[in-house]
């Protein structure tokens, strides 16, 4: 498609949806326009042409406001692109402007709905991200992810989230809030399209579909009796109709001090935020909302050898990962609790994936289920090798869920 076409098709769903969903920060029509034409008129328009994108509003613009969704930084405009912003257009894709963020991509949401029902939180903290794909308002768009806020906004608004493998995407002109935590992430309806992000951000080579059925490792344990009966049921659907078209599936549990991570990566996330972000809880406490200030000064008092704990326990840990892991392409596990909850004042619970972003490992959210009230319930891969993760989100994407 080109690029023209690709910006009206995302402009006549913002001027149908964006009164409702309230996915972006910033949007700019005229200068989508004008850079789809120039990338249409190019002898090589890029890799990424044709393709919308749409940019969380916690990466530098230097053509945009930059808000990092905090009063704080109201009309505050960068002098650079982020390094992602850059490579994405360098790449060919035009960006319509910047997404909704949760406060400083932390607790407090924004004032974006879910597409499939306005009355239901899209997730966060990249809501704006996942909600734009899911609406049509953008093809791609940047997410990032300290505990689950790329795969859980996935599930809830019924996209592929991606989550690569931690450090292999440059995070300069990110505002960053745990910097061993924070990850580049993002949003696409397809795999391919996710992928292609990937080869440009990365320089790695593309993920190779595959044409034999995948060996799966179902993951068993507390995430999956503490999620809803609608994660569950994805669950089991998603493992049932895999081992029906073919795969391996089989159970996978993992060692207790690795599982007992997944309760540790909030402390490290709150220490790491709390010196991270030291200039706005000391200048400017009163433009932070309660909840984020209180999150601030608890992660204030962590004791460094708590954190150091945590972090030597997640070095050892990520070595026995691999040998769970042996034998299998991906693990099945739960993405989010369930349905999007009925509270747009919360985000919903990042229990189930706090412990793949602790341990840096690649995540994929794969859509295609279904709650009891309709709403989407995405199901989670996980694995030690990003191409492997989504070519096994391809295959179990394209070929099983959509029946």
């Amino acid at each position: 498609m080109l690029a023209g076409d690709a910006v009206r098709r995302a402009l006549e769903a913002v001027d149908e949806r964006e009164s409702v969903v309230r996915a972006w920060a910033h949007c700019d029509p005229d200068q989508a326009i004008a850079v789809a034409r120039r990338v249409d008129e190019s002898l090589q328009p890029g890799p990424l042409a044709g393709l919308v994108l749409g940019v969380k509003d916690v990466f530098d613009t230097a053509d945009m406001p930059t808000a990092y969704g905090s009063a704080i930084y109201q009309g505050h405009v960068p002098s650079w692109d982020a390094a992602a912003v850059a490579m994405l257009r360098a790449a060919g894709a035009v960006c319509l402007g910047k997404t909704v963020t949760a406060e400083l991509a932390l607790v407090t949401p924004g004032p974006t709905t879910n597409p499939h029902r306005s009355t239901h939180t899209p997730g966060g903290s990249s809501s704006g991200s996942a909600a734009a794909v899911a609406a049509g308002m953008a093809d791609i768009a940047l997410g990032t992810q300290t505990a689950g806020s790329t795969i859980r906004p996935a599930s809830y608004c019924g996209v592929f989230g991606f989550k690569p493998t931690y450090g292999t995407v440059s995070v300069a002109g990110l505002k960053l809030v745990a910097p061993s935590l924070d990850t580049v992430g993002w949003f696409a309806r397809t795999v391919p399209e996710l992928d292609a992000v990937r080869v440009v951000l990365t320089g790695r080579s593309p993920y190779v579909p595959l044409t034999e059925p995948p060996r799966l490792g179902w993951l068993r344990g507390d995430d999956i009796d503490r999620a809803d009966p609608d994660s569950r049921a994805a669950i089991e659907r998603a493992a049932r109709v895999a081992v029906e078209h073919g795969a391996d599936v089989i159970d996978i549990e993992l060692p207790a001090d690795i599982q007992s991570l997944s309760s540790k990566q909030a402390l490290v996330q709150g220490y790491e935020a709390a010196r991270s972000l030291t200039w706005e809880r000391t200048h400017h406490p009163d433009l932070l909302s309660p909840p984020l200030r209180e999150l601030l000064d608890w992660g204030a008092n962590v004791q460094p050898a708590e954190y150091d704990g945590v972090r030597t326990g997640t070095v050892r840990a990520r070595a026995g990962l691999a040998r769970s892991f042996a034998g299998v392409d991906a693990v099945l596990t739960v993405a989010a609790s369930g349905e999007a909850p009925a509270d747009l004042n919360q985000t919903g619970t990042p229990r189930f994936n706090r412990l793949w972003t602790l341990l840096g490992v690649p995540a994929v959210n794969v859509p295609g289920l279904t709650g009891a009230t309709g709403l989407p319930v995405g199901v989670q891969l996980v694995g030690c090798d990003d191409a492997a993760v989504l070519a096994c989100a391809g295959w179990l994407g394209e070929r099983v869920l959509p029946i």
